[in-house]
């Protein structure tokens, strides 16, 4: 009896040491880093520079397998926002590295980072019923929890904003934003859902149907930790109402605690394709905005802004200003200084906007009527390669679709440089210390106005030839080049590449191919290769092809030259109008292949691996995995072939 008793205190003893062996195992070993924010970093570098096991050899050796599909919960197409990791949580099922899952239902879930096995899971509400009065093309099943949150590492808690029918009903006319504050341990909310609401001027947040598709950032700054979103509208030439904001949320009282809308209701939406403000490391917030008006005092359409939040204190509240700004062009100038079209979707082309080259979604038999009176204009473009420049017969119109703001910018901010780039295709490198505050005299005189910058605009996603980025006449910016379009959706990934000794970036714009540029230490763009391999290559050539390009997110082991690698998801077809298979690419970001172009390692269409493109959200790299949300609703995991 003794002995046995003896025996079962060792094995009690021994069972007890192996978990704790392994808990502290599970701490010590995690290979993953946080994963806080979109794109990594607050600077939204998309790059992830402490990855061991994801090298140039060991994906060309090993290859890659897709080990599983991880289930985003309740909507067909999954969810639209980045993943977000936190490792070595203490959950219920252990100490684990904790991958976060938000569906566009708003249901959000915890999920192992390394095998997808389910730990928590969280309803936050009903979501909105996808429909026509929302999204045109009626891509998604709901539309909940839209934007990508941020977790606060320190606190293991989660920010995520979502969109909540109140009534039940799916009616987004009766739907608010809530902010959600969760636990990442097993998604407990620690305080009740917080109302997104508050004033500007003469703005009010929730005076209409807005699109919270931007991600959140989290600052501290001098001990004061905010949370900031912003947003556009969901009918954005909707007078009157038809904002963009930016909000600030106070974490210490989890209160709404200041609102800025960029227009007094004429656009100016903040979407970035998802991409949420930039943060430096004094809390000055970056965004670029979209279609509206401008006149550089409150109405901020078509710019890049730098914004100062002030917490409130002894008695005065917390406030939200633009502090300076940088602008290319107006609307009116581009479109023909005529009367606004009638209210049109946000992200898709009205009727009588259709035909423009920068609009978001075109219209096939208004293109053909434009094509057929289009001016061709046939050029050799820097790289003596011939093209042909398609001006179509432009609508007109003072609030139109050029959307500079459609990507968000690319900042560097140990050379003080962040460059922008949108629908265009052009890259403007702008100071962080003096965005250059221009005034509507200043567009009088573009070359002026381009002069404020940190160095001269490029063409970022192609060469059309001899066209000026800058030119006196904006509207000869209104092409397709060869009749596609070239707009710019992905924030460009960041990456001071160790054997040239310079900063670069990588984008890949619609219906063109992945372009690596340098930039030097004031700004200067210099076009160093691009890929073989094209976005929407089953539309391309057909007017005016696909949307919305590439995305991609980056890794290294430090700054070893033979460790990084660039992960990039590309669509057969157009992703805008329809969902679309997608395309899976390993780049080597460094070494060139021997025809001077990008060098791919790995490639799905090579393994015939099938997937649902996912519209506007990047890969995650992190603990060698790589994590590539789909839109059959999960995410894909790949790791290295065994």
């Amino acid at each position: 009896m003794k002995l046995s008793l003896a025996c079962l205190l060792i094995s009690t003893f021994l069972i007890v040491a192996t978990e704790k062996c392994l808990s502290q195992s599970a701490t010590v070993q995690s290979t993953m880093v946080p994963w806080l924010t979109r794109s990594a970093d607050n600077s939204r570098s998309g790059w992830n520079p402490h990855e061991t096991q994801l090298t140039q050899a060991s994906v060309m050796t090993k290859g890659i397998a897709r080990a599983t599909i991880i289930p985003v919960i309740g909507d067909a197409r999954g969810m639209e926002a980045q993943p977000l990791i936190l490792p070595n949580v203490s959950t219920a099922r252990g100490t684990r590295d904790v991958m976060v899952l938000p569906s566009m239902a708003d249901v959000v879930r915890g999920v192992d980072a390394h095998d997808g096995s389910g730990i928590w899971q969280v309803t936050l509400g009903t979501p909105v019923t996808g429909s026509e009065a929302i999204d045109l093309h009626q891509i998604n099943q709901y539309w909940g929890c839209l934007s990508t949150g941020v977790i606060d590492a320190d606190t293991q808690r989660l920010y995520q904003v979502c969109w909540v029918s109140q009534d039940n009903t799916g009616n987004p006319q009766t739907a608010r934003y809530y902010m959600f504050v969760l636990n990442v341990a097993d998604g407990s909310q620690v305080v009740p859902p917080v109302l997104i609401q508050g004033k500007s001027g003469t703005q009010d947040f929730n005076a209409t149907m807005r699109k919270q598709r931007s991600s959140l950032v989290e600052t501290n700054v001098n001990g004061v930790k905010t949370v900031f979103g912003c947003s556009g509208t969901i009918n954005e030439t909707q007078a009157g109402v038809a904002s963009g904001y930016c909000f600030a949320f106070d974490v210490a009282s989890n209160t709404v605690s200041a609102m800025l809308a960029t227009t007094a209701g004429e656009g100016a939406g903040v979407w970035m394709a998802g991409q949420g403000a930039i943060a430096d490391a004094q809390g000055n917030l970056y965004v670029l905005t979209g279609n509206g008006d401008f006149d550089g005092v409150s109405q901020w359409g078509e710019s890049f802004l730098k914004l100062k939040y002030t917490p409130a204190s002894s008695g005065t509240p917390a406030s939200l200003q633009v502090v300076d700004h940088w602008t290319p062009w107006t609307d009116l100038a581009r479109s023909g200084q005529a009367a606004a079209p009638a209210v049109k979707l946000a992200g898709v082309s009205a009727p009588s906007e259709a035909i423009k080259p920068v609009g978001g979604g075109m219209n096939t038999a208004l293109m053909n009527t434009a094509l057929k009176n289009a001016k061709l204009v046939p050029a050799l473009n820097d790289r003596g390669v011939p093209t042909l420049l398609v001006y179509p017969a432009m609508a007109s119109g003072n609030w139109s679709d050029e959307d500079w703001g459609s990507a968000g910018p690319a900042c560097i901010f140990s050379i003080g440089v962040c460059v922008a780039a949108g629908k265009d295709g052009i890259a403007y490198p702008i100071k962080t210390a003096a965005l250059g505050g221009t005034t509507l005299s200043d567009l009088a005189n573009p070359k002026a106005n381009c002069a404020k910058l940190a160095a001269p605009p490029v063409w970022l996603t192609m060469s059309p030839g001899p066209v000026d980025p800058c030119p006196t006449d904006p509207a000869t910016l209104d092409f397709l080049p060869w009749g596609d379009t070239a707009h710019l959706h992905m924030t460009p990934v960041q990456f001071f590449d160790p054997l040239l000794q310079s900063w670069t970036i990588f984008a890949w714009g619609e219906n063109s191919q992945l372009h690596k540029w340098a930039v030097s230490s004031t700004g200067n763009l210099t076009y160093i290769a691009q890929s073989n391999e094209y976005a929407s290559a089953d539309v391309r050539g057909n007017p005016p092809g696909g949307m919305p390009g590439g995305f991609c997110s980056g890794s290294s082991n430090g700054p070893d030259p033979n460790s990084a690698i660039l992960v990039c998801t590309i669509p057969y077809g157009n992703a805008n109008a329809q969902v679309v298979n997608g395309r899976l690419l390993i780049y080597d970001p460094v070494h060139l292949a021997a025809d001077g172009s990008l060098k791919v390692l790995w490639d799905s269409q090579s393994w015939n691996i099938q997937f649902l493109f996912n519209k506007f959200d990047p890969p995650v790299i992190d603990g060698g995995q790589i994590y590539v949300p789909n839109y059959h609703g999960g995410v894909d995991l790949y790791q290295l072939t065994p």
